[in-house]
């Protein structure tokens, strides 16, 4: 008797590489690319203020279909091993119903539309990107053998025993055992076409405002749940309302937090004045984008940086030595109102640290195609969570 090899190649297309990686930087930052490596300092107060949030989640209700998807195939399967075809294809089948209920694609918050649209698979799906809101707001139930709720990938290697006849009754998981208490799919979810949409019904939004108030670490109740019962919405995390419904220690957390997003804001300026001179020697170019608009964010967020105690920045947020070297090499530069020059060696040798051969301001082949934006602070995500609170409204 003769089978089929159970292992096999698959490639990723240039374009998919690029896909993945784009998504896996991503997570690892604000959404705005971190060569400077701040993303231990963004994580470790995003998480704090807004547990199992990320700056992909542009549509809150993507938990309900990854939940409901899961709860699907789990009705029909027979026990055995994961079927990840078969996954997918649920995707599949509510983006494209998604997709037909939108004027315009681009802009639209479906997730892998471009792929789907091109009859092809996502190089990152929806359920992986919001996997994390569904184990961190408890979400998922915990199963038989693992401590917690199970990471996606728990899940699916636990597959073939959460219908097991084998299993004892104590140890078997039922579909509605898979997520606590979620609301129920809508009539006609299974279906391949008809419309489906992202705005939450009143019953999911309420599930996800209870689920909030106990996703802090240990089933404490975060600043994410208390901003979205009083209805804060405003465009600065930094504004009263939000220091309003904040606990005294919240507060303290948010002050640190606001000064370390000015440091970052300097240092990425500086950074990116320095590529931006460097690109013009390169490609005798003249450009001052970046240059003209040091000044005045050096000027903006000077006393807030120059406020950090970075010994409580360190304890808040475990930024290794490294980071917190060049916190403190920042902060000296920002302090002595020197020369861009003056600190052209600690950023070229922090690029070169997270990037290596990668690094801008080693790499002049990569320098030729760098486009960048004016530097921003840091913001904790909290533009993603502004618009989640807004989908979930006020309790009634």
């Amino acid at each position: 008797m003769t089978s089929s090899p159970a292992i096999g190649w698959f490639m990723l297309s240039e374009a998919d590489r690029d896909a993945a990686h784009r998504f896996l930087s991503k997570l690892s930052s604000d959404g705005t690319r971190d060569e400077l490596g701040f993303a231990p300092i963004h994580f470790a107060f995003a998480d704090r203020f807004f547990p199992g949030t990320s700056v992909q989640h542009q549509q809150l209700r993507y938990v309900f279909f990854v939940a409901w998807a899961y709860q699907e195939l789990l009705a029909a399967s027979s026990g055995g091993r994961f079927d990840r075809d078969r996954l997918f294809e649920i995707e599949r089948r509510y983006s494209r119903r998604l997709m037909e209920g939108v004027l315009q694609l681009q802009n639209s918050g479906i997730s892998g539309w471009m792929k789907y649209q091109a009859q092809e698979r996502p190089v990152v799906r929806a359920s992986t990107i919001y996997w994390t809101a569904l184990r961190s707001w408890q979400i998922a139930s915990p199963i038989a053998g693992i401590s917690g709720a199970p990471t996606e990938s728990q899940l699916q290697a636990a597959w073939p025993r959460l219908l097991s006849r084998e299993d004892s009754d104590a140890l078997r998981t039922s579909i509605a055992e898979l997520f606590d208490g979620i609301p129920p799919a809508p009539a006609g979810w299974t279906r391949k076409t008809g419309p489906l949409d992202f705005e939450l019904r009143d019953n999911e939004a309420d599930y996800i405002r209870r689920k909030w108030r106990k996703a802090g670490p240990s089933g404490t109740r975060p600043l994410l749940s208390r901003l979205a019962e009083a209805g804060v919405t405003t465009e600065s995390l930094w504004a009263r309302g939000v220091k309003a419904v904040a606990t005294e220690e919240e507060r303290e957390l948010l002050a640190l937090a606001r000064r370390a997003a000015s440091i970052a804001c300097i240092a990425r300026a500086a950074y990116a004045a320095l590529v931006e001179a460097k690109r013009n020697v390169d490609l005798e170019l003249n450009d001052r984008f970046h240059a003209a608009a040091l000044p005045g964010l050096v000027a903006e967020h000077r006393q807030a940086a120059l406020e950090t105690d970075v010994d409580a920045l360190q304890a808040a947020t475990r930024m290794d030595a490294n980071l917190t070297r060049f916190v403190r090499e920042m902060l000296e530069w920002v302090r002595s109102d020197g020369p861009l020059d003056d600190i052209a060696r600690p950023l070229e040798i922090r690029e070169r640290e997270l990037k290596r051969e990668r690094a801008y301001l080693l790499n002049a082949k990569r320098r030729a195609e760098w486009r960048k934006g004016v530097a921003t602070p840091l913001d904790y995500r909290w533009p993603v969570v502004r618009e989640m609170i807004i989908r979930v409204g006020r309790p009634q």
